[in-house]
């Protein structure tokens, strides 16, 4: 039904929904942690802003609900999502608080405790993401990076501002964060990816990532 929408930012409505004018329209769109985050970021009000929608209509509600990515692949992932039982689009928007490449690691790796640290995500619900997609998260997996330097200087690099983020998404409270990850990239140069580090940082802090 739709592919996507092409406006004008104009800022989040409330936590997880941003509102997209077009041709006049102001939609409401459904945007998942990961991107909601980018926008606040790299965007103004009223700047120029494409988003790659998809709709979900449901039988009590007379208009679809759209959803909001910035790149393809997003979706595609979201949607991928959805095929999981007890999935809807709300639940599988909000689990995107971390790059999906981390995500579809962690789901061809089994790694329940990265999964269930997901915003909305439960033990059970972990459990379903490896059975259902861990054959199907392939093309969304990176080829594994090459060993990374440690950070210095106390300062983080592309890998751990994506993981201080998604903590922030899970409930921690952002300088703890900061200084929980830093450092564990100070004195270990073996982690190398957002999953590898978040994951260490959950086992070390004792689940300090989720909200209280």
């Amino acid at each position: 039904m739709y592919a996507y929408v092409r406006g004008t930012y104009k800022g989040g409505a409330s936590e997880g929904v941003v509102v997209l004018e077009a041709a006049g329209i102001g939609y409401e769109i459904i945007v998942p942690p990961i991107v909601e985050q980018e926008l606040s970021t790299t965007y103004q009000v009223d700047d120029a802003l494409l988003l790659y929608v998809s709709a979900q209509s449901g039988r009590d509600q007379p208009w679809p609900t759209l959803f909001g990515f910035l790149r393809p692949e997003e979706r595609a992932f979201w949607e991928l999502l959805r095929t999981i039982p007890r999935f809807g689009g709300k639940l599988a928007a909000r689990s995107m608080a971390v790059p999906i490449e981390g995500m579809a690691e962690a789901i061809q790796q089994g790694n329940k405790a990265f999964l269930d640290a997901l915003p909305g995500v439960t033990a059970d619900g972990a459990d379903k993401m490896i059975a259902s997609l861990r054959k199907k998260v392939a093309p969304f997996v990176r080829p594994s990076p090459a060993p990374r330097a440690a950070a210095r200087g106390g300062r983080l690099d592309e890998v751990g501002e994506d993981v201080v983020n998604a903590l922030v998404q899970m409930g921690a409270r952002r300088l703890e964060a900061q200084r929980g990850v830093e450092q564990l990239l100070a004195s270990r140069d073996d982690l190398v990816t957002v999953q590898d580090v978040l994951t260490e940082y959950l086992r070390a802090y004792k689940g300090a990532g989720r909200a209280g």
